[in-house]
């Protein structure tokens, strides 16, 4: 495994625009991979990272999905 393998919980966050919480409860329901490097917990880059597409649950997620649609309905 390389260093360009894994990526930080913040830098994927940011990367998929999702909330480091998702992140990690991907992981903890077995949708991504982890490991701890150096005592920091960083994600793996694998095939379950490419593929990963975070579940849209939360009152932030609610709204922005409310707001897709009252734009998408006025043009």
């Amino acid at each position: 495994m390389q260093v360009e393998d894994l990526i930080s919980y913040s830098n994927a966050a940011q990367e998929i625009g999702c909330s480091r919480a998702t992140l990690y409860r991907a992981v903890d329901d077995g949708r991504l991979r982890d490991m701890e490097v150096g005592g920091r917990r960083m994600l793996v880059k694998d095939e379950d990272w490419e593929s990963f597409e975070p579940n849209s649950v939360g009152r932030r997620a609610q709204r922005s999905e409310q707001n897709e649609d009252t734009s998408s309905s006025s043009q």
